[in-house]
This record gives C-alpha cells, structure tokens and sequence, in this order.
C-alpha cells in the first residue's frame, strides 16, 4: 500500500511539474488566434494634428471635409470645429501622414493650412460653401 501511494504521489508531481516550457494555447484555438490578431494590430501610432481652415463657411462645408478627411486610410477620428475654422485628426502615423490629410482636403474643395484647394472641387461646392479669397 505504502508503495501506491508513493507511485501516486510521484505522479502527480510529475504530472504538475511537466516540463515547464511555455505553450501557445493560440496554436490550437482560432479564438485565441483572432484576440492575438487584434492585440498585434492594436499597437499602432496615434497622431493627434489641427489643420486650419479658413475657408470653411457654413456646415455643409464641415461635413464635406469630415467625409472627405475620413475616407482617408488611416485616419482614426476627425471633428471640424466651424466657430475656430479648423479640424482636429486622430491618426495612425505608420499609415498616413498629415500632407495625406491635407491633400484630401485641399481635393474637397478647401485650403488647408497653407496648402490652396483644388478649384475645380471648389467650383462644384454647393453656392453657400464656396468662398473669394
């Protein structure tokens, strides 16, 4: 009997102790594949810029530019302010960079910061968006 319970318990250590090394349960659950996936692509670099703009006018022209700005890959969030005539822009730095952003927008029909829009998407803006400079 004596003997059992020492085989028993030799077992059972041996079955605890294993042989330590680390598993990757994520190698046999495609859940734990997904959440890992998610967490890799988690780790991006947001950016935070202000782009003036001066020629914005009325709030057809914000939401002009927050389509335009959004369809942008890699842009996070935007929110144009009217009253301060600028947009502030969350984005993925490893993704886009803020001449990208500014071009979309210069391409909508606005100036942004120093960069002149586009006159011919100017010329199509509904009359009370577009502006003389």
């Amino acid at each position: 009997m004596k003997n059992i319970v020492s085989f028993l318990l030799l077992f059972t250590i041996a079955a605890f102790a294993g042989d330590k090394k680390e598993h990757n349960h994520s190698d046999h659950n495609p859940e734990m594949k997904m959440l890992q996936h998610e967490q890799d692509s988690s780790k991006q670099t947001i950016s935070h810029v202000m782009i003036s703009l001066p020629t914005i006018q009325c709030d057809n022209c914000v939401n002009t530019i927050e389509n335009a700005v959004n369809n942008v890959q890699g842009v996070e969030s935007v929110k144009v302010d009217l009253e301060k005539k600028k947009a502030h822009i969350n984005y993925d730095a490893d993704k886009v960079k803020t001449e990208d952003i500014e071009n979309a927008i210069t391409a909508s029909g606005y100036d942004a910061n120093d960069r002149k829009r586009d006159e011919q998407a100017h010329d199509a803006l509904l009359a009370c968006c577009q502006s003389k400079r």
